[in-house]
């Protein structure tokens, strides 16, 4: 076989070789963007005990798994504290999470949201305090009594900045009366995100390039 032959066969070979590198990254790309998060065993605990959770909500996006709880049965009005009968409540479904194996390794967050009435106390000056005092006192909970990994959790208070429902109605007028009080009683919550956490620095910096 002559040089130039072999120089054009060799060449076609690495071509083949780099197109099928450039496939395989592109299909772990569109695995990673579009294989959404597994809150099947969450969903089902939360199905087979749907008396008990009626008012909880589970919804996913492609990374978490996210358990919306109503105030009501958290915290009275304008305060921090739990009230009676809400860590039982509670501690079967964070005992639950503990025991899922896809939820072994996730990251938890405890979001706090208030309503829009401002927030004036002494105790808690602003709506961003309560809420965020809110998310303390579940994630000590979780900590003290659940005995939750302590570095897998943290908190965040939203105040009123990231509503359920939106305050206005479709034709963008503020809402009154029983309509606010609906929207009010929905958008004051605790959110519990579960999301899974990244494999590894350097499986990241594999994909995407060290960040130096």
């Amino acid at each position: 076989m002559s040089r130039s032959a072999s120089s054009e066969g060799g060449w076609i070979t690495t071509f083949a070789d780099l197109m099928t590198l450039l496939f395989c990254f592109f299909v772990l790309l569109n695995a990673l963007s579009t294989q959404p998060k597994n809150c099947g065993g969450l969903e089902q605990f939360l199905s087979d005990n749907r008396a008990q959770f009626i008012k909880y909500e589970l919804r996913s996006t492609k990374l978490s798994c996210i358990v919306s709880l109503p105030q009501d049965f958290l915290f009275r009005s304008g305060g921090a504290v739990l009230k009676k009968g809400a860590y039982e409540a509670l501690s079967p479904l964070f005992f639950q999470i503990l025991k899922i194996p896809e939820h072994k390794s996730d990251l938890l967050t405890v979001e706090g949201h208030t309503d829009n009435v401002p927030m004036r106390s002494k105790k808690f000056p602003s709506n961003w305090a309560l809420s965020s005092a809110r998310a303390t006192i579940i994630a000590s909970m979780l900590i003290n009594r659940i005995k939750y990994p302590e570095n897998s959790i943290s908190i965040v208070g939203y105040a009123d900045t990231r509503p359920k429902v939106s305050y206005s109605d479709s034709t963008g007028s503020p809402l009154s009366g029983s309509a606010l009080k609906i929207a009010r009683k929905i958008n004051r919550r605790v959110e519990i995100i579960l999301t899974t956490p990244p494999k590894s620095i350097e499986e990241s910096s594999l994909l995407f390039g060290e960040n130096n």
